[in-house]
């Protein structure tokens, strides 16, 4: 195939720059044999790589070098989904949003196919099969046939699997969990979230945040709403209208949004200071997604949960 021989013998680190308008980018870590995996045609491809550290690249650069192909990414989330149409749109990589699971996404699948344009299917943020909240995403679930009809329609061996996984543990992120005293404080769901105490602590950590950003997340949409109300924030949940709008003065101007797990994955913003939980994460994995979205830049940050003294353990996710 010509796009193949012609991504096999290009120069994808003179590409990104050229993409990137950095004529200093190198790929670096697991970045660079990921590339050149993806490059000569291996798969499937695991990339396991923290926040930050370029896994988009990976499909970005070789839709950039071969633009007569087509790259299917497959995201969880519309927040996710909207912040990568807005990179692909700075880089000037052509794209068009759509439902993976409608069926004129599979006509238009089988027409890729037919006509021989279809370069790739990347899953995004995949971790999310592992997921143990049955309603979540249950889209996701069927992608598992998708690789075998992939592998039939590209002629692969799927025994094999290439892993390249980096580090993703985060020094630059200070971890803790603050346990207030509530006596005489209501045990409701929001009584305790807008205690004179709490709020003291989270404008205490905006404070700190020295003009970077800082989410506060919450597993209840009442709760990050009445936090958005005491602080006067911005404010994010999956069932919002103007989510769109909302994420995108987030990534200006906006310094401080209360949300739920629905802006947990994905949104890369370099100056993210101060993550803080209300209460206890869902789920280790949700906890590991939020609080990385803290300090990609390389500064130092933090990831606080607040878990009021008596009221049980965030050592005890399921």
């Amino acid at each position: 195939m010509e796009r193949r021989h012609q991504l096999a013998t290009m120069d994808l680190e003179a590409a990104a720059q050229r993409m990137t308008g950095r004529p200093n980018m190198r790929f670096w870590g697991v970045q660079d044999p990921a590339m050149w995996a993806i490059q000569w045609g291996e798969s499937p491809v695991v990339a396991v790589m923290p926040t930050g550290g370029g896994k988009s690249m990976l499909f970005m650069v070789p839709a950039f070098t071969a633009p007569r192909g087509t790259t299917i990414v497959v995201v969880p989330l519309v927040a996710l989904r909207a912040d990568m149409t807005r990179r692909c749109q700075e880089l000037s990589i052509s794209l068009t949003p759509e439902s993976a699971v409608s069926p004129d996404f599979q006509t238009f699948l089988n027409r890729l196919r037919w006509t021989r344009r279809l370069d790739r299917i990347v899953i995004d943020e995949c971790h999310v099969v592992l997921n143990d909240q049955r309603d979540f995403r249950p889209q996701m679930a069927q992608l598992g046939c998708m690789e075998d009809k992939l592998c039939q329609w590209m002629k692969h061996d799927r025994a094999a699997v290439t892993i390249y996984r980096a580090r993703t543990s985060r020094p630059n992120v200070a971890y803790r969990v603050w346990r207030p005293d509530m006596t005489g404080v209501g045990w409701g769901p929001y009584q305790w979230i807008e205690s004179e105490a709490v709020v003291a602590f989270i404008q205490d950590c905006i404070q700190w945040a020295a003009g970077g950003k800082v989410i506060i997340y919450a597993n209840i949409i009442g709760q990050v709403t009445a936090m958005a109300r005491v602080l006067g924030c911005e404010v994010y949940y999956s069932e919002q209208l103007d989510k769109a709008g909302v994420l995108a003065r987030f990534m200006g101007a906006s310094l401080v949004i209360a949300a739920t797990s629905a802006l947990g994955m994905g949104v890369d913003i370099p100056n993210i200071r101060s993550i803080i939980h209300i209460g206890t994460p869902r789920t280790l994995l949700d906890y590991a997604q939020e609080s990385g979205r803290a300090g990609w830049d390389g500064q130092r940050s933090e990831a606080i949960i607040i878990q009021p003294a008596g009221s049980g353990s965030p050592s005890t996710w399921g």
